[in-house]
């Protein structure tokens, strides 16, 4: 039995993100054997969310929170007892404080939640403990980069502008410097991440629900229309997830025939279910890939699609610029995504936004009168 665990480093509360990936790996695994998990599979059922069952994969998968410490390394006393009973195979961490405000404000706080330094001790204990090497799907953000132009390559510098972005950036970094490059290791640089209603509440506005909030109520609401961003839909992450571990899954057992300076090696797919996709004919080790949608949009342009979707006008939709507000945080202008290695190295497409709203909001049947 493989196990995946779900690694929440930090006492924040719940995002869209760590919601539907908890969604997402629960519903992905035939067989849940934790009172953990059995909790996670009766919060988030797959029929009733819309997950999709892996057919590679034969995983549990287990959530795991913990509480942020600056002194002690909580996450490893959580986390290794797992890896000496059953070796996990996989770790997905989103975990993160996303709010650049409350980062800001607690910058030591940020960087110990965000810099994930227990979680990669964990994953370097268990491999001289076992022989286990997990491999870990690790989410950043697209606030590594600093603004200054559009559609932003993973090859180019990063210079964050916030301290949101340099706890992230300083993530991405330490995991690339500790662990070997034997280790696989995607790092998704995610955009704005858009949705339904998450399966379990959160404390704070999910942004396409306040959009669609925002346009139905038709009080005139501030949308920024000098601000870009690239959004992302939640199932493309939970696709791409998905389809990341059943890859690294299936070439465990396979032997690599060639290799390039990228990382990328190219493996043999005879026997692979699925084996047509390109990411069962290459082994994903120690890439960074920008994740957002196929479009760069303003929050105007994406206030809009969300009015459009709904059937309503554009009354409550008010264009200003961000000079115009003071949110007491540097915030980057231009952080619109060139998502091409995604699909150039592993074949994937991310959904554009006004499609993925269809899904989202599907049009209501008019009632006969």
């Amino acid at each position: 039995m493989r196990r995946r665990l779900v690694a929440r480093e930090g006492s924040t509360a719940p995002t869209h993100l760590h919601t539907h990936i908890h969604t997402f790996a629960a519903s992905t695994s035939p067989a849940l054997s934790s009172p953990a998990m059995e909790l996670v599979q009766r919060q988030c059922n797959a029929k009733q969310h819309g997950a999709t069952p892996s057919t590679v994969t034969r995983a549990t998968a287990m959530p795991l929170g913990c509480a942020e410490d600056t002194t002690v390394p909580t996450f490893m006393s959580l986390c290794f007892p797992y890896a000496t009973q059953t070796a996990f195979h996989v770790v997905i961490n989103c975990a993160a404080i996303s709010q650049p405000g409350l980062c800001e404000s607690s910058p030591d706080v940020a960087r110990a939640v965000n810099v994930p330094i227990h979680l990669v001790n964990c994953i370097l204990r268990q491999e001289q403990s076992n022989g286990t090497r997990a491999a870990l799907i690790h989410f950043s953000t697209d606030q590594v980069y600093d603004g200054s132009h559009a559609m932003w390559r993973e090859d180019e510098p990063c210079s964050p502008v916030n301290t949101y972005g340099k706890t992230k950036l300083e993530a991405e970094q330490h995991i690339l410097s500790r662990l070997p490059a034997s280790f696989p290791v995607a790092i998704l640089r995610s955009s704005i991440i858009y949705g339904p209603p998450p399966p379990d509440p959160v404390s704070r506005a999910l942004f396409l629900q306040f959009v669609a909030s925002a346009v139905r109520g038709g009080a005139l609401t501030t949308f920024f229309d000098d601000e870009w961003r690239s959004p992302v839909y939640i199932r493309d992450l939970e696709r791409l997830v998905s389809r990341l571990i059943e890859a690294n899954a299936a070439l465990e057992t396979r032997k690599p025939t060639t290799s390039d300076a990228a990382g990328v090696t190219a493996a043999p797919t005879d026997g692979v279910p699925g084996s047509e996709n390109a990411l069962f004919r290459v082994a994903w080790r120690q890439r960074v890939f920008n994740t957002g949608g196929p479009e760069r949009l303003s929050r105007v342009d994406m206030a809009r699609q969300v009015a459009d979707a709904l059937n309503c006008d554009y009354s409550a939709i008010l264009p200003a610029s961000t000079a115009s507000v003071n949110r007491g945080v540097a915030s980057p202008a231009d952080i619109s995504m060139d998502v091409s290695r995604l699909t150039e190295e592993l074949g994937f497409h991310t959904t554009p936004f006004n499609e993925a709203l269809r899904e989202i909001f599907p049009p209501q049947p008019v009632s006969a009168t």
